[in-house]
């Protein structure tokens, strides 16, 4: 499922990022195994649909759905 996020997400909040992500940009929910590398506020997404690697962003910065 593709998901947007709502605001900024930034190297601060979320030290293991590599950049900060704007506001509007889409990823794809990763529903494969993260094997508890995603914490309880997270969220695991891919760039690509169903792909690895997967990164954890906060999930009250996405909204699911939507787009094509």
């Amino acid at each position: 499922m593709k998901v947007t996020t709502t605001r900024e997400i930034t190297t601060k909040e979320c030290p293991w990022l590599r950049q900060d992500i704007p506001a509007g940009s889409t990823f794809f929910e990763y529903l494969g195994r993260t094997y508890g590398a995603v914490s309880a506020t997270g969220i695991a997404v891919s760039v690509s649909e169903g792909k690895r690697p997967f990164f954890e962003i906060p999930a009250n910065a996405v909204k699911k759905g939507g787009g094509e």
